[in-house]
């Protein structure tokens, strides 16, 4: 079962919109992925973008905490959670001891377990 099929079932089984539950994981993700990022001048961090429709490619110097801004889309908008550094693949695949085990998949199980609880 893929994941978009799980949040489908999820929805029905809770009685819960479509759009609404998916914004709600969508947002979740995001603030999981943008915790597990190490931080060492918070570049990375910084730098994780949340929007429905299409990709934000844009990359950011600034290092204060991100806000997520998710503009309500028209309901069938895809959910993209982007990072356009030029190392962010490393950092996923473990090159920082602060997460050896990456952000995204770790995040991405997290949510699916949680999903597959709810649908038990």
């Amino acid at each position: 079962m893929s994941f978009s099929l799980d949040i489908a079932s999820f929805a029905k089984e809770t009685g819960l919109e479509l759009e609404l539950v998916t914004r709600k994981i969508a947002l979740d993700a995001y603030t999981r992925v943008t915790i597990k990022t190490p931080v060492d001048t918070g570049r990375a961090r910084a730098n994780w973008n949340i929007g429905a429709g299409s990709p934000d490619l844009g990359v950011t110097e600034d290092t204060s905490k991100p806000s997520p801004n998710l503009a309500k889309g028209d309901g069938d908008d895809a959910i993209f959670i982007t990072n356009n550094l030029e190392y962010v693949h490393e950092l996923e695949n473990g090159s920082s001891k602060k997460a050896p085990d990456g952000m995204v998949a770790i995040t991405m199980l997290e949510l699916e377990a949680g999903i597959r609880n709810v649908l038990r």
